[in-house]
């Protein structure tokens, strides 16, 4: 080989990094805008103002009829209120829960945040088992008609 001249493997090699170097910048820029996504109206530490916006948007006018046909209408029955609980906590007295569930949360604050953030709090013994994307699914008006009708589940 004449000096200057590069080997094919070589040059195959650092082609090859080059694109392992991309792909890596292009994952990591991809993933640092998808956890700063701020489309969601949900934003906030749990605190007593903890989704007070988009809450209030969401219980202006809240019916439970409606909530309870969401509620039927996406097969929550199958973990929350079906069993003996042990898939999800049954909704069964949860009204009566919700509001000591998570201090400093009122129950709407508590339940909000488990429809839209299911993650940020996990009942002791329960694995993250809900979808993650209900504040993408349904609107902060449907979220509110299900808060609603949650709210009447005292187990009494």
């Amino acid at each position: 080989m004449v000096q200057g001249e590069r080997n094919p493997r070589q040059s195959q090699k650092v082609l090859i990094a080059a694109i392992a170097v991309f792909v890596t910048a292009a994952f990591v820029l991809i993933l640092a805008l998808a956890i700063s996504d701020t489309s969601s109206p949900v934003t906030g530490a749990a605190d007593s103002g903890a989704y007070a916006e988009a809450l209030a948007t969401a219980l202006a006018g809240a019916d439970a009829a409606i909530g309870e046909r969401l509620i039927a209408e996406n097969d929550c029955a199958s973990c929350h209120l079906i069993g003996d609980g042990q898939t999800a906590p049954l909704f069964d007295g949860l009204a009566s829960v919700a509001g000591a569930r998570r201090p400093p949360l009122s129950a709407e604050q508590y339940l909000f945040e488990a429809i839209v953030l299911p993650a940020a709090h996990l009942v002791a013994g329960y694995a993250n088992a809900m979808p993650n994307n209900y504040d993408e699914r349904f609107s902060l008006t449907d979220i509110g008609h299900m808060i609603a009708h949650l709210l009447l589940l005292t187990g009494d």
